[in-house]
């Protein structure tokens, strides 16, 4: 019963919180250029859990016993659903103050529809997914194993052991923070990227583990768990949705990222007891950490596929910002339909001036292709991220020559 109740439904109640939070809080800042920074603020609050609530589950178990120790813990777990009704869906623009309303759109990589799974196609989202995989799989050895390869292979007495635990905490807390932060300034550098930071932090973990080998004592611990946080910082703060944000956009996020989580959960499902199994084999710790360190150091490994598709020269100039004067919203005629319009209007435009200027011969050509007709823009209202798909200025003998390619997640590089 316990492993049905605290294994199975609190494992899926918290992973419809956490999956709900992270996916709001992103929309509460989607105009923000912090966006990044709140998202790291906000799963911070799992690194100071990790801090706090070892010594305070040791202290409850101690005075109340398993039992009320539990029965604390689901009240406290409660305030999740209390903490839960503070989010309000975002308020509309009143468009009646202004006759006219300044719309700035800036177009995007196509993304699919809600509940349309075609990002399943994309190789460069397998990637990703793998790489949770991968790490959560070796993250969840050194979650699994370390308080009892501190005790019975180093001889370190259980309240030290549990501490560590604690420092793994407080720096996945920072980590996320400092994450989130630096993966705003990607504006300035590509080299703030979210995939470069995920690529790094990966990598240190993995590199880190490997010197659990050492057997360095206690203190060579504290400085692993250290290391080791700020790499799952990675894991679970602000990168990984920037990252997916970047591939398909904000408003579809929710399905890959469901994907991603879910790819995580069976690594965290499977790397705990594949290590206790290979211990009660070998008898040495030294063989479940190796296997965790090549596992963490492999994700970091795959994930430069992906970089080299997020970090390619056009994916940094992939977008024009738009001023539309748009008039106030008629009762016959939405605002979507009106941005549609113009945004149509606006290709055609320049679509003609190419032609009369000579640069293409046809608008179907290989430079602009499958003009977007007000038909085929989507969500316009939200972003404009259907408004050009994948507009981006091409320099071509000191003239902006505009490609309108309309790219699906078919067009995602493919093994």
């Amino acid at each position: 019963m316990l492993c049905l109740f605290y294994g199975i439904v609190t494992g899926a109640g918290c992973g419809v919180a956490y999956m709900s939070g992270s996916l709001a809080v992103p929309k509460y800042f989607q105009h923000k250029k912090i966006q990044n920074l709140a998202v790291g603020v906000a799963s911070a609050g799992g690194g100071v859990g990790s801090f706090l609530f070892p010594p305070i589950v040791r202290y409850l178990d101690n005075e109340y016993g398993w039992k009320g120790m539990f029965m604390i813990q689901g009240g406290i777990a409660l305030h999740i659903c209390a903490f839960g009704l503070l989010y309000r869906p975002l308020p509309n623009r009143d468009e009646n103050e202004n006759p006219t309303k300044k719309v700035r759109r800036q177009s995007s990589v196509h993304v699919p529809e809600p509940n349309d799974w075609t990002f399943l196609r994309s190789a460069v989202f397998h990637f990703v997914s793998v790489n949770n995989f991968l790490f959560s799989f070796g993250a969840s050895i050194i979650y699994g194993h370390l308080a009892a390869y501190a005790q019975f292979h180093l001889q370190i007495n259980k309240n030290d052991a549990a501490f560590l635990y604690s420092v793994i905490g407080i720096s996945i807390t920072i980590a996320k923070i400092t994450q989130g932060l630096v993966a705003d300034f990607h504006t300035v550098h590509p080299i703030f990227k979210a995939i470069n930071q995920y690529i790094l932090f990966y990598t240190i973990g993995g590199i880190a583990t490997a010197f659990l080998l050492l057997d360095a004592g206690y203190a060579g611990l504290v400085i692993y768990c250290i290391f080791f946080g700020t790499s799952m910082g990675a894991n679970g703060g602000s990168l990984i949705p920037a990252i997916l944000m970047e591939m398909f956009g904000q408003n579809k996020l929710s399905l890959p990222y469901g994907v991603v989580l879910a790819e995580m959960a069976i690594g965290q499902t499977l790397g705990a007891p594949a290590a206790g199994w290979m211990y009660e084999k070998l008898k040495n710790y030294h063989y479940p950490f190796i296997m965790a360190s090549v596992s963490m150091l492999l994700s970091a490994l795959i994930m430069i596929y992906p970089r080299r598709y997020l970090m390619r020269p056009h994916r940094e100039n992939n977008s024009i910002v738009i001023d539309i004067e748009v008039p106030a919203v008629e009762n016959d005629k939405s605002l979507e339909e009106i941005e549609a319009t113009e945004a149509t209007s606006f290709i055609d435009e320049k679509n003609t001036n190419l032609i009369q200027d000579g640069l293409i011969t046809d608008p179907y050509d290989s430079i602009v292709s499958n003009i977007l007709k007000a038909d085929d823009i989507k969500d316009v209202g939200d972003q404009g991220e259907a408004l050009a798909e994948n507009t981006y200025l091409m320099p071509d003998d000191d003239k902006n020559v505009i490609s309108n390619r309309r790219r699906s997640t078919d067009d995602f590089p493919n093994m």
